[in-house]
């Protein structure tokens, strides 16, 4: 039986009322207060008789505070599952949520069938045997990609699927997140036809963290977006994330072009809607930027322009004032080393699909971390891919330094003239100053200077006054 008692002073009276139910024996497995003033009491008693009911209901009203009693069909809570358990078994497309490890926890009826299993038996399957590309691990580290439209194959059907993190609190932080709700929508096609990569998981690793926070923001608007860093930063992930990032994602097209023979050809006509992606604008000379742009100028309003670029400079004036309002820059490698073995290492996860991943020796590892990777990402990961090429071959799961192709550690600096009239000492003190003084700044003492060297306080003192520098002078 379940009863529903409403009080003026919920809180101060609780007591007694539980100890009324205390004194007649009877066991509440379950209760809940709420109310659309706070001021009920909901108790859900299995073992609860009509005869008990009546003697206990007399008890309550003498209970100062206690304005009215009344027996209910079902608590609020349970009224509330059942109701979205029914519209959820009549929603027509499906609908399913997974837990942290991509483990199914509930699921529709349409869910079931169109993985082709008995309802009764979805729940505790791993999602990735249906949806291989959905890594939902990857998927809930916060700013990952996709979450709107990602286009999947389940069974021979085209699907479009959302989905939405589920959070156990409002701080937004990682750890606080449960799992997802994801919604497959039928799809005539695949939008892998038209040449958009496989949409992937963000890495939020180091600088790029910032990157993804500005990245989430901008998606969300409608002005065309630049997307500029050296080859290999990862510059058409982004701008397919832009379009994986928007809810139009989930009922508009993206076009990805490309330079061809030195121009951008795209069709004459385009749907009103959608995400174009226009990729490397710095491999067009001057009259194919001006012919780009007066093309850009017929399109719809509708349509969201996402550009790449190495180098924003290297676009004509027309072109640029076109992407002149919103722009990201993406950081290279070399500027990340804290995060390079955890890139390598994610890389490598990738690149297998998560089946017998080699490992990195400790020496590796650090070696990487050293090399300033002018390639970034694309030389990593052949460098990688080259690695674990060798350490099969020799069968071992662990790449070794002896796996490693030959890596030859070079900067681009022009040290020949930058050094002409210089002794090697004072080119070295020079070096170390103009590398003590950036050091310095956003520090306020010496001693935290010398943690971030790894080198004693006293080294550090001694070098600061030999040029003359102080950690309070930026």
């Amino acid at each position: 039986m379940r009863v529903e008692i409403t009080c003026a002073n919920r809180v101060g009276i609780l007591h007694e009322i539980m100890q009324i139910f205390g004194e007649y024996r009877i066991n509440v497995t379950s209760g809940e207060l709420g109310g659309d003033s706070g001021d009920k009491v909901y108790l859900l008693a299995p073992s609860l008789l009509t005869a008990q009911y009546q003697a206990i209901e007399k008890s309550l009203y003498r209970v100062p505070g206690v304005q009215r009693v009344r027996r209910i069909s079902l608590l609020p809570l349970e009224r509330r599952y059942f109701e979205l358990e029914t519209l959820l078994q009549h929603v027509t497309d499906p609908v399913l949520s997974v837990d942290r490890a991509g483990r199914v926890i509930a699921a529709n009826v349409a869910a079931a069938r169109a993985f082709g299993v008995n309802l009764d038996r979805v729940p505790g399957l791993q999602l990735q045997r249906f949806l291989p590309l959905m890594q939902v691990a990857e998927l809930l580290r916060d700013f990952a990609v996709p979450r709107f439209g990602l286009p999947v194959v389940v069974r021979g059907q085209n699907f479009r699927v959302d989905w939405s993190p589920i959070a156990l609190d409002n701080t937004g932080d990682v750890d606080s997140l449960a799992g997802a709700v994801l919604r497959m929508q039928p799809s005539e096609k695949s939008e892998f036809a038209a040449g958009l990569p496989r949409p992937v998981a963000l890495w939020d690793f180091d600088l790029r963290r910032e990157s993804c926070l500005q990245l989430q923001d901008l998606s969300e608007l409608d002005s065309p977006l630049l997307i500029y860093g050296e080859a290999g930063t990862g510059k058409t992930t982004f701008a397919c994330a832009v379009h994986y990032l928007s809810p139009a994602a989930a009922r508009a097209d993206c076009h990805r072009f490309m330079p061809q023979d030195g121009r951008m050809e795209f069709p004459r006509h385009l749907r009103s809607t959608g995400t174009l992606i226009l990729e490397d604008l710095h491999q067009l000379d001057d009259e194919a930027q001006l012919t780009l742009a007066r093309r850009l100028r017929s399109l719809p309003p509708s349509i969201r322009l996402v550009a790449t670029c190495i180098d924003p400079q290297s676009m004509v004036p027309a072109l640029a004032q076109r992407f002149s309002v919103l722009s990201l820059m993406l950081p290279p490698l070399r500027n990340m080393r804290p995060a390079l073995p955890r890139f390598a290492e994610t890389l490598l996860r990738q690149e297998f699909h998560g089946k017998e991943v080699p490992t990195l020796e400790a020496g590796v590892l650090d070696l990487i971390r050293r090399h300033d990777w002018p390639q970034n990402f694309n030389g990593l990961r052949d460098y990688l891919t080259a690695a674990a090429g060798n350490c099969k071959r020799r069968g071992a799961s662990t790449i070794a330094i002896e796996d490693l192709p030959d890596l030859s550690v070079r900067t681009s600096l022009p040290w020949r003239e930058w050094g002409r009239g210089l002794s090697y000492k004072e080119m070295m003190e020079q070096l170390e100053r103009s590398l003590l003084s950036e050091l310095l700044v956003g520090r306020s003492s010496t001693r935290e200077l010398a943690k971030a060297l790894g080198i004693s306080h006293t080294a550090v003192a001694n070098k600061l006054r030999k040029y003359g520098l102080s950690a309070h002078k930026k």
